[in-house]
């Protein structure tokens, strides 16, 4: 009942508007620190291009750590139902949403939209707006990171900038693949930016992986960091790998 229900439209549009009030009202209640901002700032400063990556699990606060120029950001985000939901709420922050999935290899057939999704996003790159994906999503595993980015930045030459936050006091919902963090109010925080991945635009398929790889050791020892920062409970990466990583990546796709 409650999967029918949110396949509503007007039943999206409530749910994501409690998770806007719910957004607003935690994270001024939180002492926040900022670590590493130089790098973001000039982003800021100097209207520069860039493509921000989280993990899945701590999307919440990503609008947070993007303090500024949200009309330059668009997110990917899947065709799910709760990618839906996430797409309204991005659209209450005004931040631009391009909707599309890897393909799901157990349903080869099933057309995601990704492809599209993914020239979409070079396109906004190329035009000098920012990105915003997760690299292990929408499927996980968790925070094991994909291709996509790294093609995207090799395609742009859009550097990558990895992002992470955690507080004291959160919820963490272990039952669910990406261990997703809903913090609490009024205790104390930290967002983590990590240093810039480029990716030339003639990268071999070696360069790709070490790349990747790059980038899942940056958000990952960004988000121990965070963890650790707050006293916080800390969150693994799942021991399962992706299909396809640590070895030579395949078509360019738009896997986030």
């Amino acid at each position: 009942m409650s999967k029918r229900l949110l396949s509503r439209p007007w039943a999206q549009e409530v749910l994501a508007f409690f998770v806007l009030l719910y957004l607003e009202l935690v994270r001024h209640s939180i002492r926040w620190e900022h670590r590493n901002t130089d790098y973001v700032q000039s982003v800021w400063d100097e209207r520069k291009p860039v493509l921000g990556c989280v993990w899945h699990g701590r999307i919440l606060m990503a609008l947070h750590g993007w303090a500024r120029q949200k009309d330059r950001m668009v997110a990917l985000a899947s065709r799910s139902r709760e990618g839906e939901i996430g797409s309204r709420l991005a659209r209450w922050y005004k931040v631009g949403v391009v909707r599309g999935s890897s393909r799901n290899p157990d349903k080869p057939g099933a057309a995601k939209g990704g492809e599209a999704a993914y020239r979409a996003m070079v396109n906004h790159l190329n035009a000098g707006g920012c990105g915003a994906v997760t690299p292990d999503g929408p499927r996980g595993p968790r925070m094991r990171a994909g291709f996509g980015a790294v093609r995207m930045a090799r395609d742009t030459g859009v550097p990558i900038l990895p992002f992470t936050w955690s507080t004291h006091r959160k919820t963490i919902l272990r039952k669910a693949w990406d261990h997703h963090c809903l913090p609490h109010f009024f205790t104390r925080g930290v967002i983590i930016w990590g240093e810039p991945i480029h990716v030339a635009r003639d990268a071999s398929p070696a360069d790709l992986e070490a790349a990747r790889l790059n980038l899942e050791t940056q958000l990952n020892d960004l988000s121990r960091e965070a963890d650790e920062a707050v006293a916080g409970d800390t969150i693994e990466p799942d021991a399962k790998r992706r299909p396809g990583t640590g070895r030579a990546p395949g078509k360019a796709g738009a896997t986030a």
